[in-house]
């Protein structure tokens, strides 16, 4: 009776000892299945076209949305936010990149902004003119200033490089100096990219043209050969945008055709998150406040 009662109890034993390895075996399987549905579930591809401006600040994001997801491929073109409105609307790209305010006629489109920018009047660095009233920007751009000893610089003809109509850059500037296209009056129309705008106003040193606040500042950071004037005594600056006082500001915006769904809601979602407010902040922009 002794001998059955010691084979009972080590029966009991026993079991609870493979009790315990199975449910710890069930709870690392678990905690395994959990960890690859955080990344390996989602897959697919996501195309973006737009504005050369945002185009630094998503392609960072979406690096930083590849490590968590590596079974998504995305790929993204500049073009300017004209680019990224037809784009979106034509069926091309799953999400434009857009620049600027979105206008009457683009609300059936749904954007999505996730910080903000500013446009700054750019000249050569040893351009001796920092500051520009609002009224001699509209007649250095107009062409009635030609000359940069009229608003206090040295005497020598104004060059104006305007930008391609449609970027985001010239319609916050034509808004804004309540302007039409065809009141500028340019020497050069470059439609390349910031970088080129950029190269385009550092080798002419009578030379003025539009450019993102935080890309001509960090280029001037970096040695560059230009600089940013500051509009009716208010500088170009990451706080003077923070702050509401640069009145050249414009959001960054993520626009789709429809409501985003899938793979599409995710990724909007995630730049919307503060999992990427330091990116932001980072390449010198302002996370979108409103």
């Amino acid at each position: 009776m002794h001998q059955k009662h010691n084979k009972t109890t080590l029966m009991l034993i026993l079991a609870c000892i493979l009790l315990a390895a199975c449910d710890r075996e069930s709870a690392s399987n678990d905690v395994q299945a959990s960890s690859a549905s955080t990344g390996t579930d989602i897959a697919g591809t996501l195309h973006l076209s737009g504005s050369s401006t945002g185009e630094p600040l998503i392609m960072q994001i979406a690096n930083r949305y590849r490590t968590l997801h590596p079974k998504v491929n995305i790929k993204i073109e500049m073009g300017g936010s004209a680019r990224g409105i037809i784009d979106v609307r034509d069926g091309k790209t799953d999400i434009g990149m857009v620049s600027r305010v979105m206008t009457d006629q683009e609300q059936d489109l749904k954007g999505f902004p996730i910080a903000r920018d500013g446009i700054g009047l750019m000249v050569h660095r040893n351009n001796p003119v920092t500051t520009l009233t609002s009224a001699q920007v509209t007649d250095i751009f107009t062409g009635r200033i030609k000359n940069w000893r009229e608003v206090g610089g040295r005497n020598a003809p104004i060059m104006v490089i305007n930008r391609e109509d449609g970027r985001g850059s010239i319609e916050l500037f034509k808004e804004h100096f309540r302007l039409r296209y065809s009141d500028i009056q340019s020497q050069i129309v470059l439609g390349a990219d910031n970088p080129t705008v950029i190269d385009a106003v550092a080798t002419r040193p009578d030379a003025i043209s539009l450019m993102s606040v935080v890309e001509a500042d960090n280029k001037e950071k970096a040695g560059g050969l230009i600089k940013l004037v500051a509009l009716d005594g208010v500088a170009a600056t990451r706080a003077n945008i923070l702050s509401g006082n640069y009145p050249l500001s414009r959001p960054l915006s993520l626009v789709t055709r429809e409501l985003p769904t899938g793979l599409l809601k995710n990724f909007i979602e995630y730049s919307l998150s503060s999992q990427v407010i330091d990116i932001i902040e980072n390449v010198g922009f302002v996370p979108y406040q409103e």
